[in-house]
């Protein structure tokens, strides 16, 4: 279950300031079990009080509770049901989960006023016994309140929320706070929900800004920033979660728009659920909105008029005058405009503006109006939100004349006397949505009478002739003309050949070379002449020339095809040049007969690596071990000519894709690891798998080291151990039997410094003979290994 960034929620301007209540409802910190009350016991429902000054007036009112488990959310407050408005979710592993729910209560504060609030009905009963033997067995609410006071500064109060912790797994967490605006520091302050905080655990455990330490003490030390307190009534008996704030006017700057969060800890699971922070700000906030937005309704116009308002509503400042507005259609600036007075807090100001629309934009379009934009999606004024500037209006339509640019001219050679023209071929690039018809004069195409009926096999009655084209959209319609012509030209004359033997394998693409030639062509042959290929008679692909052919030459290409599993072990593979796969072609020619080449392909195999046995290595750390993946090649092929080669993923082995460089070498990413193989010969390929594992070794211990400082046999370097035997306990002791030295994985070796005993001092021990016992705490090696060892330097 991933967790979520703490991010903006909400936003209030003005002269505000907050304040949270709430309560826990562990009876006990979850971390003490000495108390009389267990601490696996939990409560239903808890109470708080609240209360407001007279001039105080509530704002915002938003209801968090949190707690143990997959979740519940709907609760009671004050005896009214609440259903979560928005959720979140943390782990510390599949097991262990955690929730917190939202919900707006402003109604229900504003309507009761002071005094005690209960929450009740979040039962967690069923599900808290399965988090006590980890100590984060928890439950509680908390209610933010923003309340406005006239005495205040104008300030900006930001809310942020979401569910990310930090814990003995994960020992650091970042929050980056955006969209927050400081024109002064003074007053500045921040404040903290959070959850399963222990006063009694306080490993590593602090709270920063900007890189600060920052803390309260004595309810907030520094090194125990989430201990289970309320900084709105100083109580520290809040179980495991806190209601805190801090003053941070020497942590942030003048002209900031965002503040670093950093928590830390080593040991206690801390989440983080909301944040807020109390800044003071006097800024405008531009918004627009476009009021009407009319296209001109005459064809070939391009004008669009727009009506706009620009409000400054949810501010702390005017808005100057001449604050830039630009337009966009779709994403193409097409005007600017700009406020003419100063807008007030709370006020708006209209405007029109007439955009022209380039021709390059097409039906249906938008248009978008940014307020505080010089044009380039830049802006003039400082305002409390940048990301507010935009409003947009959709699928407009100008009437524009049809586009019939461009038409294209025809010429027909005279080879065969009397020539045929398909006028269509003059239209290939006209929108297939346009309404066309042909005419022999132009009188008739603006009338739309007498439309040429045969288009594909037009036989022209001058030469050379021009054809007026009538195309309506709908909406505009416009006459516009060709010319065909029969035109004395010598012709290409094209054939193909396949050159190379095709041995085809199901598991690789066909691999075809081939050659088109113009051997009897009175022309030469132009580029980009299609060629398709065909299985079965059936279309499969396309190639073209790529230079021109001159008469007398020739042209070799080749081309790789993907075969379908469908296509059967033998079959009639045919190529044609001259065609675009619909067995018609693009080039006129001497001889339109002699474009094909057939010719049948038979499917070959290649015989399966047989079963390969798992190859299994000694632990050289983290479940890390080196491996010879080429001890199988024996296995795999013996024939010198075969290709052998080893991948990680299956994928990778059957694309050819990333093998691995270095197989005599490999070390693994997993244990178990599966390693798949690609045999290939000249025909086709094969693949298959086995499995990488390692297994824990007896350690090698040498019988001494030299710590001088060299770089060379510096320490008691017992290989096979450090991250393989994680729980291991090395004991050095002297000659004379006492102990001067304990450690584990976390020391790593030994260094030939005493780290205990009556006689320990911080200096490298004697040159001699010490004694070792090395436990490894595996069951697999349950007798202790002991020996001595030999320092000299």
């Amino acid at each position: 279950m991933n967790a979520q960034d703490v991010e903006i929620f909400q936003q209030f301007n003005g002269r505000y300031d907050y304040v949270a209540f709430g309560n826990t409802l562990n009876i006990v910190e979850n971390t003490n079990p000495g108390g009389p009350d267990p601490p696996c016991n939990i409560l239903t429902s808890s109470s708080a009080p609240f209360a407001l000054q007279p001039d105080q007036t509530i704002i915002s009112a938003s209801l968090y509770w949190a707690g143990s488990g997959a979740g519940d959310f709907q609760v009671l407050l004050n005896g009214t049901p609440i259903t979560a408005e928005r959720t979140f979710a943390d782990s510390l592993s599949e097991e262990l989960v955690y929730f917190a729910a939202y919900a707006d209560v402003t109604d229900l504060i504003t309507n009761t006023g002071n005094g005690m609030y209960t929450l009740s009905d979040l039962d967690l009963t069923d599900v808290i016994a399965a988090y006590c033997g980890n100590t984060t067995n928890f439950g509680g609410w908390a209610i933010n309140v923003i309340y406005e006071d006239a005495s205040l500064p104008l300030n900006q109060v930001s809310v942020f929320d979401g569910l990310e912790s930090v814990s003995a797994v994960n020992n650091n967490l970042s929050i980056p706070l955006q969209n927050v605006n400081v024109l002064d520091v003074d007053g500045a302050k921040i404040g903290f929900l959070s959850w399963e905080g222990d006063m009694s655990l306080n490993n590593n455990e602090t709270l920063l800004v900007n890189g600060n330490l920052i803390s309260n003490p004595p309810l907030n030390p520094s090194d125990n920033a989430f201990n289970g307190t309320n900084s709105f009534t100083g109580s520290g008996t809040q179980y495991n979660m806190d209601i805190d704030f801090y003053s941070i006017e020497n942590n942030i700057s003048p002209g900031d728009t965002s503040v670093q969060i950093n928590l830390t800890s080593s040991q206690d699971f801390v989440m983080i659920n909301n944040v807020i922070t109390v800044l003071n700000s006097q800024l405008p906030d531009a918004t627009i909105s476009l009021d009407t937005v009319v296209a001109d309704a005459t064809c070939g116009a391009r004008d669009v008029n727009v009506q706009y308002t620009v409000y400054n509503e949810n501010s702390t400042d005017f808005l100057p005058a001449n604050t830039p507005i630009s337009f966009y259609a779709n994403s193409t600036y097409v005007g600017q405009s700009e406020t003419i007075n100063d807008i007030p807090i709370g006020g708006n100001e209209g405007g029109t503006t007439t955009l022209t629309i380039p021709a390059a934009i097409t039906s249906p379009f938008s248009i978008t109006a940014i307020v505080d934009d010089i044009g380039n999606g830049t802006g003039i004024v400082p305002e409390i939100n940048e990301d507010n500037n935009e409003a947009e209006v959709l699928d407009l339509i100008l009437l524009d004349f049809p586009n019939l640019n461009p038409l294209l001219d025809l010429d027909e050679c005279d080879a065969v006397g009397i020539e045929y023209f398909n006028l269509n071929e003059a239209l290939v690039n006209i929108d297939d949505d346009l309404i066309i018809s042909l005419h022999l004069n132009e009188v008739d195409a603006n009338a739309n009478t007498n439309p040429i009926v045969t288009t594909f096999n037009f036989v022209n009655t001058e030469n050379p002739q021009e054809i007026f084209v009538r195309a309506d959209n709908g909406d505009c319609q416009l006459v516009d003309s060709f010319m065909i012509e029969v035109i004395i030209c010598p012709l290409p004359d094209a054939t193909v050949s396949i050159d190379n033997n095709l041995n085809a394998c199901r598991r690789r693409d066909l691999t075809i070379e081939y050659t088109v030639y113009n051997t009897l062509g009175t022309a030469s042959l132009p580029a980009n002449t299609p060629i398709a290929f065909y299985i079965s008679g059936q279309y499969i692909a396309q190639a073209f020339t790529q230079g021109i052919i001159p008469i007398g030459g020739s042209e070799t290409g080749t081309i790789e095809i993907a075969l379908s599993e469908n296509v059967a072990d033998t079959f009639t593979l045919i190529v044609i040049v001259d065609d675009t796969g619909t067995q018609t072609g693009i080039v006129e020619e001497l001889d339109e007969t002699n474009n094909q080449f057939t010719t049948t392909v038979v499917f070959e195999d290649i015989p399966s690596i047989g079963l390969l046995p798992d190859l299994n290595e000694c632990d050289e750390g983290f479940n890390r071990a080196t491996f010879d993946l080429t001890v199988q090649d024996d296995l795999i092929s013996t024939n010198p000519f075969d290709t052998i080669t080893y991948y990680t993923s299956a994928v990778n082995a059957f694309d050819e894709f990333n093998p691995i460089s270095d197989p005599e070498n490999f070390i693994n990413t997993m244990d178990p690891q599966a390693i798949f193989v690609r045999l290939e010969n000249e025909i086709c390929f094969t693949t298959t798998s086995f499995i990488l594992t390692t297994e824990n070794c007896p350690p090698f211990i040498p019988q001494g080291f030299s710590p001088n400082g060299d770089g060379i046999n510096d320490e008691f370097e017992i290989s096979g151990l450090l991250n393989v035997f994680e729980n291991f306990e090395l004991q050095i002791f002297s000659r004379e039997g006492n102990l001067i030295y304990t450690g584990g994985n976390d020391l790593g070796f030994w260094d030939g410094f005493p780290n205990t005993g009556l006689l320990y001092t911080d200096k490298i021990v004697p040159v001699g003979t010490y004694y070792y016992v090395l436990v490894l705490n595996d069951s697999n090696f349950k007798e202790a290994f002991t020996g001595f060892v030999y320092i000299n330097y």
